[in-house]
């Protein structure tokens, strides 16, 4: 059992001035980029990964897909020609459409590709078919009734890894006892052969925890998960990870000790929790957690998305960010994710992703404003944040503004620092099995901000501080450059909710301090938002009698 603390960041996410002044943007369906569709006629659930590689050795996109056809698709988009090359539609599958049905996909170490999928119920087997650089092999499957003593669940997603220590390539599906299962392959995805359970609990549901996964591709892959569905239990978030065929809580400490078995097989229990459902926050209760995304980067660190429904509202979910940084967990409130995208879902939502070429890099779909809880609701867009404080506080920009339809379920495929694709679904989405949706995105390049190092503004620098003190009073450096910037100081609770707003005028270099009154603002810890034409900066201070 892990003995870590989960600790939290006293701050919300950073409303800089260019987000609002995006909705004065003329024209509908305003996109920061040129807006790319991939694929028309297109869906993917989040618990299927990786479901777009970038293949950097031919400047390929590869993005896996399902459709109202029932049937599933490989799209290759050629980079550097703008263009799609090719799309393969597999057989369909039994049962109707299902966004479950999308496949995941692999880049093979000989440079060839993989493509795994099942359907969401009703089948007991694994699909897959493997590219050797000009076509596609038959499709192929994996029964899991032929597994020892057999299956008693249907089957669902697929999730591949290939760690080259090991020179073997992982599959984690839902499978028997309704638990994730592991599928192995030696010999590039070529044929597979069952490898055991990876957890199990007690409950009674049609779902032992759901799952994502992210590998360095080396010797490690990284999981977090819940006990089971939102829908049907209070869920928190739980992080562990495998290397050398067993797996541990974050900490380190063991979980189990050879993965590829079906003994003593651990329970959620044995791993790290990092967000507790019922965590307070401002008064609000946030339980019933969801994860959209997992990394872990060079330096160790790990990060992670989740949502959580605000005093278990279904028409009121929240983004949370959290990172471990090597000692702890410590989570960030990100904003409100907004209401069920249908009724038959109560947790489903935009959700989010991160970069996982630059962690100071984060994406979100929310009908609200980030930083800005209070702003009226409208389609879903997508938001860009960025840190310079390792997720401490976040800055927000608008990717989509004045949309006509949803977008959400962003992704970003992993291809190097300062390069990017940004892939999410834009379109009408009413169940699982009834979408009108298609894949589109952008392909950018951007400055890389080392070590989360914040790129330097006019009129506003990293100089700016505040500072308390017990004669109720609170004194704000601006660190104004150059001599003269408009300011706008809001006090606000560590959920977001304003307190107090002043001081909005013209400060100059020669006047660079302000000092207000805390009198009438109960003891306790809050932020300052400073905002000037260009920037904002979010900073933690407390009030103390």
């Amino acid at each position: 059992m892990s003995s870590l603390r989960n600790v939290c960041w006293n701050v919300v996410a950073i409303l800089p001035l260019t987000v609002s002044a995006l909705y004065g943007q003329k024209g509908n369906n305003w996109v920061d980029g040129t807006l790319i569709e991939f694929k028309n006629d297109a869906a993917w659930c989040w618990f299927q990964d990786e479901r777009a590689v970038v293949d950097t050795s031919r400047g390929r996109l590869i993005i896996g897909s399902t459709n109202m056809q029932n049937s599933v698709d490989v799209t290759f988009f050629d980079i550097t020609a703008g263009k799609v090359e090719s799309s393969k539609q597999f057989s369909r599958l039994q049962g109707g459409p299902d966004d479950h049905n999308a496949p995941a996909v692999l880049i093979r170490p000989d440079g060839g590709y993989l493509a795994m999928w099942s359907y969401h119920f009703d089948e007991y087997n694994t699909h897959y078919s493997n590219f050797d650089g000009s076509k596609w092999s038959n499709e192929k499957t994996f029964d899991w009734t032929k597994i020892p003593g057999g299956t008693n669940h249907t089957i669902a997603y697929c999730n591949i890894c290939y760690l080259s220590s090991e020179k073997r390539t992982y599959n984690f599906v839902r499978a028997n006892n309704k638990a994730p299962n592991i599928m192995i392959s030696d010999d590039n995805g070529t044929t597979w052969k069952f490898g055991g359970q990876l957890t199990t609990n007690g409950s009674d549901t049609y779902n032992k925890g759901y799952y994502k996964y992210w590998s360095n591709g080396v010797d490690r892959i990284d999981m977090v998960f819940t006990e089971q569905h939102p829908r049907d239990t209070t869920t928190s978030i739980f992080h562990g990870y495998i290397r050398n065929g067993k797996c541990y809580s974050t900490d380190g400490t063991v979980a189990d000790d050879n993965i590829l078995d079906t003994f003593d097989i651990p329970n959620y229990n044995s791993f790290t929790r990092v967000f507790k459902n019922g965590t307070e926050l401002d008064g609000i209760s946030y339980g019933r957690c969801w994860q959209s995304d997992i990394m872990r980067y060079s330096d160790s660190s790990i990060a992670i998305l989740f949502e959580a429904r605000a005093d278990n509202s279904i028409n009121d979910h929240r983004n949370f960010y959290a990172r471990y940084d090597g000692v702890e967990w410590k989570y960030t409130y990100i904003g409100k994710a907004g209401s069920p995208m249908y009724s038959d879902e109560e947790d489903y939502t935009g959700l989010g992703a991160l970069c996982p070429d630059d962690p100071s890099r984060i994406y979100i779909s929310s009908p609200y404003n980030p930083g800005d809880d209070s702003s009226k609701p409208g389609k879903r867009e997508i938001w860009r944040g960025s840190t310079s404080d390792k997720g401490k506080t976040w800055e927000w920009e608008a990717v989509t503004a004045n949309s006509s339809e949803d977008n959400f379920r962003p992704i970003v495929p992993r291809w190097k620092p300062g390069k990017e694709v940004l892939l999410w679904f834009r379109g009408r989405y009413t169940t699982a099995q009834n979408f009108a949706t298609r894949i589109v995105g952008t392909i950018s390049e951007y400055t890389v901000k080392n070590n989360y190092q914040k790129e330097k503004k006019r009129n506003f620098t990293s100089a700016i501080s505040v500072q308390s003190n017990r004669n109720g009073f609170v004194t704000l450096d601006l660190g104004l450059s150059p001599l003269r910037s408009i300011i706008t100081v809001t006090i606000l609770t560590v959920s977001g909710k304003p307190v107090v707003s002043f001081a909005n005028g013209v400060y100059t270099a020669d006047k660079r301090g302000i000092r207000f009154s805390t009198g009438n603002i109960p003891q306790g810890v809050y932020l300052c938002r400073v905002t000037t034409r260009e920037y904002s900066k979010v900073m933690t201070f407390g009030v103390v009698r």
